[in-house]
C-alpha cells in the first residue's frame, strides 16, 4: 500500500494546494488550508494521533514563523525605502544650500563688494579682476591687517576657478615636521591606526591654494612646494605613485621677500614662481579716503550683530578715526568700532566712546566734542546729553508720543519738554540728538 492511498480521501489534494500557496507566498490562505488538512485528518481518524498530526503542526508554526520573517523583512525595506528617499531629498537640499553659499560668497568677494575708493586700493581691485580671469599665481604683500585674504578671495570668487574650493592655509602653523602628510597626503598604513587621507594641495585641486605668511616658511618647505609647482603633482607619504593635482596658488605675506632672498632665507627660484602677478597692498593711513567707509560698514555689521538698532558716529568721532594712523591697519580699525558698539550708551558714538588710544594720538582731542572737555561744566553737558538720549529712546519706543514717553518715565509731559529744550542750555549739537525719522523734540506732537 503506498502512503498516497492511505491518506483520507481528500486530503492528497489539499496538501497539493498546500504547496503551491507556499511557494507562491500566500502564508494566510496556506495556513487556512493546512487546518482543512487537519479537521479531514482528525475526522477520518478521531481520537488518532498520529506522525501526520504531528507533522501537520510543524508545519503550521513553521509558516507562521516564514510569515513573521516575511513581514519582518517588509516593513524593514519600507524603512529603507523612506531613508532612501529621505537621504535623497536630504542630497538635493545640500546641494542647493552649497550652490546658494557659493553664489553668496561669489556676491561677497566679488570687486563690486569691496571698499575701496581710493585710488591705490581701486588700482589694486582693477589688477585683481583682471588676474581672477587667468590662472597665474599671485603674490599679495602688505602690512598685517591690509586685507591680504580678503584680496585672494576676491581673486578666487571673480574668476574661473570660482566653482573649486579655497584653501587657505597658515605657512607658519604648520610645522616642518608634519608638512608632507598635511600638503600632500598620507597613505593608510604608513603608521598604526593612521587611515588615508588626502592632502591640502589635492584637496585644492580645481581651485585655489592661499598660503598666508609664506615669508616663514622654512627653505626646506620651500623647496617641496616648487617640486609641486614645476612638476603639478604630489606623492602622498607612505604612497608609491604620484598623484597630478592642478591648483591656482596665491600667496601672501608682511615680509621683504627681496631682502629675504639677500639673506638666504628665502628661494630666488620660488619667488619668481609666486610673484607671477604682485598685488601689493597699501596700509589704512595711506588710503584715509577708505577709513570712514570702513567704519560705517562696520558700524553697521556690528550694530545689527548687537541688536543695537541703526548707530551713527557724531562728527567728533568721525575725525579722530580718519586721523588716527592705524597701525593695525583694517583689523585694528574693525576691533575699535566693535568696542564702540558694544560699550556706547547710545545709538551715536561719541569721541569719549572710542579707546584712548585714539583720543590720545589722534589730532582730533582737540575738537569741541560735546561729551569730551576737561572742565566742570562739560561734566554736567556729559550728564545732560546721557538723559537726553534716554528721553530720546523712550520717544523712539514711544512712536514719538511725547505724553506716553513722559508717563513712561515718571515726568509730566510740561518737564518731558523743558528738558528736550534745555532751557536754552543745549548739552548736545542738534544733529546728534534726533533719531532718523523723529521729528524734532520741540516740534508740537500731534495727537494720537
Amino acid at each position: 500500500m503506498t502512503l498516497m492511498s492511505a491518506l483520507p480521501p481528500g486530503l492528497a489534494h489539499k496538501l497539493v494546494h498546500f504547496s503551491t500557496l507556499i511557494s507562491q507566498g500566500d502564508y494566510a490562505n496556506a495556513i487556512t488550508v493546512l487546518g482543512d488538512c487537519k479537521r479531514i485528518f482528525e475526522a477520518s481518524q478521531p481520537g488518532c494521533r498520529n506522525e501526520f498530526l504531528v507533522l501537520f503542526e510543524k508545519l503550521e508554526l513553521m509558516v507562521l514563523g516564514v510569515r513573521q520573517r516575511e513581514r519582518l523583512l517588509g516593513e524593514t525595506v519600507e524603512r529603507l525605502d523612506a531613508s532612501h528617499s529621505e537621504l535623497k531629498n536630504l542630497e538635493l537640499r545640500l546641494k542647493k544650500e552649497n550652490s546658494s553659499l557659493k553664489q553668496q560668497l561669489r556676491h561677497r568677494f566679488s570687486v563690486g563688494k569691496v571698499i575701496g575708493a581710493s585710488p591705490k586700493m581701486a588700482n589694486i581691485l582693477r589688477l585683481a579682476q583682471r588676474v581672477a580671469e587667468t590662472t597665474v599665481n599671485v603674490l599679495i604683500t602688505g602690512e598685517t591687517g591690509t586685507g591680504k585674504e580678503m584680496v585672494a578671495k576676491v581673486v578666487h570668487y571673480s574668476g574661473q576657478r570660482r566653482h573649486g574650493p579655497f584653501m587657505a592655509v597658515n605657512c607658519t602653523a604648520v610645522p616642518d615636521t608634519l608638512f608632507e602628510s598635511e600638503f600632500f597626503g598620507i597613505e593608510k598604513g604608513v603608521a598604526t591606526g593612521v587611515e588615508k587621507r588626502r592632502g591640502l594641495i589635492e584637496g585644492s585641486t580645481g581651485g585655489t591654494l592661499f598660503l598666508d605668511e609664506i615669508g616663514d616658511m622654512s627653505l626646506a618647505t620651500q623647496a617641496k612646494i616648487l617640486r609641486v609647482l614645476e612638476l603639478g603633482e604630489v606623492t602622498p607619504v607612505g604612497g608609491r605613485e604620484t598623484v597630478p593635482v592642478d591648483i591656482r596658488l596665491v600667496c601672501a605675506t608682511n615680509r621683504e621677500l627681496g631682502k629675504d632672498m639677500e639673506d638666504g632665507r628665502f628661494r630666488r627660484d620660488l619667488y619668481y614662481r609666486i610673484k607671477v602677478v604682485h598685488l601689493d597692498l597699501p596700509p589704512l593711513r595711506e588710503r584715509r579716503d577708505d577709513i570712514l567707509l570702513l567704519a560705517e560698514s562696520f558700524l553697521t555689521t556690528f550694530a545689527h550683530g548687537m541688536g543695537r538698532g541703526r548707530m551713527t558716529f557724531s562728527r567728533a568721532a568721525r575725525e579722530a578715526l580718519r586721523e588716527y594712523p592705524w597701525p593695525g591697519n583694517i583689523r585694528e580699525l574693525e576691533n575699535e568700532v566693535e568696542r564702540a558698539v558694544a560699550l556706547a550708551y547710545s545709538s551715536k558714538i561719541y569721541l569719549d566712546d572710542l579707546s584712548e588710544e585714539i583720543r590720545r594720538k589722534s589730532s582730533s582731542v582737540h575738537l569741541t566734542d560735546p561729551a569730551l572737555s576737561a572742565t566742570p561744566q562739560a561734566s554736567a553737558g556729559r550728564l545732560k546729553r546721557l538723559e537726553r538720549d534716554a528721553i530720546l529712546a523712550c520717544l523712539a519706543e514711544c512712536g514719538g508720543n511725547r505724553t506716553k514717553a513722559a508717563k513712561m518715565l515718571g515726568i509730566s509731559r510740561e518737564s518731558l519738554r523743558r528738558k528736550l529744550k534745555g532751557n536754552g542750555d543745549s548739552a548736545v549739537e542738534a544733529p546728534d540728538v534726533a533719531p532718523p525719522g523723529m521729528a524734532a523734540p520741540d516740534a508740537e506732537e500731534t495727537p494720537s
